[in-house]
């Protein structure tokens, strides 16, 4: 694929953006909305051990990890989610780690249970 890049000793493809209201909600009658919003956020996310992409010293890091250069490797993506070539999953840069991904089920089939 033209649009792969490496970064960390694996191959990443731009995989989509994040849709409306995937990430954030209305945390209505809570008075810290930005915690309910950050819970809501990592629902879909995991830290992945066998990846080990980290920043800082962490047990299970096997290679250093950079959100600006994560993007800058992928060319300045305007993606949120990207796939994995080697483990077939998906990832989300953040701050501190590259996070796996679980596919929220879409709405459609969970509507039409």
């Amino acid at each position: 694929m033209d649009n792969a890049f490496e970064y960390g000793g694996y191959h990443f493809t731009p995989y989509r953006k994040f849709r409306k209201g995937e990430i954030d909600r209305p945390a209505p009658n809570d008075s810290r909305p930005w915690k309910n919003d950050a819970q809501y956020a990592m629902r879909n996310m995991r830290t992945d051990f066998e990846l080990g992409l980290f920043k800082g010293d962490r047990p299970h890091k096997r290679q250093d990890y950079s959100y600006d250069c994560f993007y800058a490797a992928s060319g300045n993506s305007d993606c949120d989610i990207f796939r994995c070539m080697e483990t077939g999953r998906l990832y989300v840069p953040g701050e501190n780690e590259l996070f796996g991904y679980k596919e929220p089920r879409s709405r459609e089939r969970s509507d039409a249970r």
